[in-house]
């Protein structure tokens, strides 16, 4: 099962003390294979560039589905079956985020709205940004002082991170509460920082959750983008105004894709990954 889980079995070898010499000696053996044979990137790249964008429920995730479960049997699994279950389906729509100075004119920014979002339902919602750099300054921020505003969470990914998944982890936060925390104090909207240590303008998104808040949109912005509407709002109010129609729709059936190696009955070892 090489092509497709070897990523899953390095990062395994990488991070599992072996309970024996010959545990770490055999997982020294699957890693040094994959590290020399491995196809990997050849499959990621067929994935992403041949199927694209998989987003839960889409056309594209059923593809995914049916390329991954034709990967384990290529890749020698000794069963391979598809396990029926329920999934979340949301869709983005069309999307757009302007922004303006007090007597300037509208200009469009790259925008993505955060996965689980729901949208402005097509019409303009619009409102003065204003910008906090962490969650200890919004804190300081009365309701009164949120109401009817954009809130920007402007925290930047860390690069001092050899390891990027830590400073991934540090940031997360802001995008997964944004909208949460500036709904509990009346704002209209959240826009976040992209999660990406890329200098450019290029949108990263992901998921977010509403918890028990009203849920208004949330959308990202790329860095470069992030660091221009900074140096904006330094000198000067800015409004922005999202028009978007995400949203969550009913969960339709679907399928996990599950390979079986026949090993030693008494253990088990069992990777898990996302399509």
């Amino acid at each position: 099962m090489k092509n497709i889980l070897s990523a899953a079995v390095v990062f395994l070898s990488l991070n599992l003390f072996g309970q024996t010499k010959e545990d770490s000696i055999q997982f020294s053996r699957i890693s040094t294979e994959i590290l020399n044979k491995g196809k990997s990137y050849n499959e990621l790249r067929d994935l992403t560039k041949n199927i694209g964008h998989r987003l839960s429920g889409s056309e594209a995730y059923e593809k995914s589905v049916k390329w991954t479960e034709q990967k384990l049997k290529e890749a020698g699994a000794d069963k391979v079956w598809l396990q029926e279950v329920m999934i979340p389906v949301w869709e983005r729509g069309k999307e757009s985020l302007k922004i303006k100075a007090q007597n300037g004119k509208w200009k469009s920014l790259k925008m993505l709205s955060l996965g689980n979002s729901e949208g402005t339902k097509g019409k303009d919602v619009s409102g003065e940004i204003i910008m906090v750099k962490s969650l200890a300054e919004y804190d300081k921020l009365s309701p009164e002082q949120v109401k009817d505003k954009i809130v920007f969470f402007n925290y930047p990914f860390s690069q001092s991170y050899v390891q990027t998944f830590k400073a991934y982890s540090d940031a997360a936060i802001y995008r997964s509460t944004a909208a949460a925390l500036t709904a509990k104090k009346g704002g209209k909207f959240a826009i976040v920082r992209s999660l990406s240590s890329a200098f450019d303008d290029v949108p990263h998104t992901g998921a977010m959750r509403y918890g028990d808040s009203d849920k208004i949109p949330a959308v990202a912005i790329g860095n470069t983008t992030a660091d221009e509407l900074e140096a904006l709002l330094k000198s000067q109010k800015i409004t922005a105004k999202l028009n978007s129609n995400c949203g969550m729709k009913a969960e339709k059936l679907s399928h996990s894709v599950i390979g079986e190696i026949t090993g030693n009955k008494d253990k088990a070892s069992l990777l898990w990954a996302d399509i």
